[in-house]
């Protein structure tokens, strides 16, 4: 009988460990299909396909790896642990300031603030919330928790309403005054977390740089979220933060010059320039690109244009595909260069290239190299592959 009921006990295991694996799998796959996707290698990015209460949440909500979605996103035994939001730098905490002194310690500025109000439309918008939040006494976390909530009620004003907040002294800022002497608590809280009772959702932790660096070596920005697996030590799967993030004169000192930095910051113009052009917005050009850009032409007998003619080329394009979106596939960044590989989708509901409209839906691959210099993209090669949109229409 013992051996019996071992072998029951085991066959109700796997049962178990199938039906959550087929619903993480089932959860991953609504998650792609939402407003995510992948934009290199390792990340992804959440969008909001909605204005929430009348705002249009124009940033994006990056993670990495895209690989890891079904364990950060979909479980509810992970603990999200965040640094606060963005603060003023130039209003240092004074000495032996108390916790809930606001006003003689380092806050968040109003874009701090309005970029954690993004963030809470995100993740709600998203289908991520945390089933519970747990807080730092220190008004910069308290604020952070504030401006998350108004975004999580401009998505649904019960969301905030019904979301459990804790403030926990023991999350206070690292050795300071009434602060933690050490990271046992913030470890044991961690730890412990096996999912709430009767929500769903992660454990969101709202800490600070010190004390997230301490217990898992890693570097965070102001307002960064690392997502933790406490039946596996406390690994860090991933971690998720808005595109606007950066890194803070505080913390990241010799980091602000780093090539990684110019990286982001050159995939960011990239997608900002597709942006502009599948917005058909001519004004969100500026600040992208450069006053003497050109693009070159598609094959060498095209010649070179600027900025002027190449919109009017790419006009023919949207006369005969009036949808015409570009969706990016893959990023590819060396030194000064960004190679983008992607997808152009739309109706054939116009004349193109002397073909009459003949409304079917078409797909065709483009690949484009960009070269950036000073922050901006100075020249850009173009290559759509426009015989498989002929073989589509003709």
């Amino acid at each position: 009988m013992p051996l019996l009921r071992s072998m029951t006990a085991l066959v109700s295991l796997i049962a178990v460990m199938s039906s959550s694996a087929l619903a993480q799998e089932q959860d991953a796959a609504a998650l792609e299909n939402a407003n995510m996707r992948q934009i290199s290698t390792h990340m992804g990015e959440m969008s909001m396909s909605m204005e929430a209460q009348g705002r249009e949440v124009e940033d994006r909500l990056r993670f990495e790896p895209y690989q890891q979605i079904a364990e950060m996103f979909t479980r509810d035994d992970v603990v999200y642990l965040m640094r606060h939001g963005p603060t003023d730098w130039s209003n240092l905490d004074m000495a032996n300031v108390a916790p809930t002194d606001c006003a003689n310690q380092r806050v968040m500025i109003e874009e701090g603030m309005n970029n954690m109000r993004d963030l809470g439309a995100l993740i709600a918008s998203n289908d991520i919330l945390p089933s519970q939040i747990v807080v730092s006494e220190w008004c910069r976390n308290q604020q952070t928790v504030d401006s998350m909530m108004q975004g999580f009620a401009d998505v649904d004003p019960a969301i905030a309403e019904e979301m459990p907040v804790e403030t926990d002294p023991s999350l206070n800022l690292l050795l300071s005054l009434q602060g933690s002497p050490h990271v046992s608590p913030l470890l044991d809280r961690i730890s412990a977390w096996d999912g709430h009772p009767t929500r769903r959702g992660p454990l969101l932790i709202i800490s600070h740089y010190t004390n997230i660096e301490e217990l898992t070596q890693f570097r965070v920005f102001e307002g960064e979220i690392l997502v933790l697996d406490p039946k596996r030590d406390n690994l860090v799967l991933g971690y998720l933060r808005l595109r606007s993030a950066g890194p803070d004169i505080g913390h990241f000192a010799d980091a602000i010059a780093s090539p990684l930095l110019q990286e982001d910051k050159a995939l960011d113009m990239v997608e900002r320039y597709y942006e502009a052009l599948n917005a058909r917005d001519d004004e969100l050009f500026e600040g992208v690109l450069a006053e003497e850009w050109f693009v070159h032409g598609e094959s060498p007998s095209r010649p070179n244009r600027d900025v002027e003619s190449y919109l009017n080329e790419i006009a023919t394009y949207k006369e005969g595909i009036p949808d015409i979106t570009f969706d990016i596939g893959s990023l590819h960044f060396a030194e000064d260069v960004v190679t983008v590989i992607g997808t152009l989708r739309g109706t054939h509901t116009g004349e193109i290239f002397g073909y009459e409209p003949t409304g079917r839906p078409v797909e065709f691959s483009a690949i484009a190299v960009h070269r950036l210099e000073e922050g901006v993209i100075a020249e850009s090669w173009q290559m759509p592959d426009r015989l498989t949109l002929i073989e589509q229409i003709r």
